[in-house]
């Protein structure tokens, strides 16, 4: 069984909350100001859990393959389906392991994926080969010196059998490390603590203060962006 299978129906439950949507829409927006996104654009959504940002790269006029390894998570994508986008082709997968040639896509996202697997450097390594050569590689990760990773070490404490029980919560060098090299761009967000929510618009008005007079070590997420061309051939 996929260590995400029993948690679809708490995941979607989650992302139809004031907070979870407040969540998703600050992720949404630092990720998508890297992309680079016009259609046409061939993309693949790598752990793509149940379709949230497959469908987002899908609306925009992008191809898109979502692949996770959760038959539970890709069924609940696939019946999320509108004909009102594009339709993504999910795939049920190893992200170590891709049935795809070499330069195959545009852009591969990893949007909290990293911190659930246990060959990080593999992962990358398969995301960065079916990319074009002028493809891109954006990643959005739980900054493990944030208020959302201290939270979710607390829930693993708590509960043995939490999902965050031997999740890794990256900080900003130590992905540098793992990557080995700065990335292309990136951006900082989220803020505000799981603790601290509200409402959306108090929120919003403590999210924007704190992103322009906090240090990016404070913030919940980050999204970072590569080029495949700095990678070499």
């Amino acid at each position: 069984m996929a260590l995400f299978d029993n948690m679809v129906e708490r995941f979607e439950a989650f992302c139809d909350t004031a907070q979870g949507i407040f969540v998703n829409r600050v992720e949404e927006m630092l990720l998508a100001e890297l992309m680079d996104l016009s259609a046409g654009q061939q993309w693949i959504d790598l752990g793509c859990g149940t379709g949230t940002y497959s469908a987002m790269l899908a609306s925009r006029g992008c191809r898109v393959v979502g692949v996770d390894e959760s038959n539970s998570m890709l069924q609940r994508a696939m019946r999320k389906q509108s004909n009102a986008v594009s339709t993504v082709d999910y795939l049920l997968g190893n992200i170590t392991q891709l049935p795809f040639d070499s330069g195959t896509f545009d852009g591969a996202l990893l949007q909290v994926t990293l911190e659930f697997v246990s060959a990080p450097e593999r992962v990358l390594e398969e995301a960065l080969r079916v990319l074009k050569l002028r493809g891109r590689l954006v990643l959005g990760l739980i900054q493990g010196s944030g208020d959302w990773a201290k939270s979710y070490r607390v829930r693993a404490l708590q509960n043995p059998s939490s999902v965050y029980k031997s999740a890794h919560f990256w900080t900003f060098p130590e992905f540098v490390k793992l990557i080995g090299r700065f990335p292309t761009d990136l951006r900082a967000g989220l803020y505000i603590g799981p603790e601290e929510f509200s409402t959306a618009e108090e929120a919003w008005t403590l999210e924007n203060s704190r992103r322009r007079s906090c240090f990016m070590d404070r913030a919940g997420f980050l999204a970072l962006r590569y080029d495949r061309k700095d990678f070499g051939p």
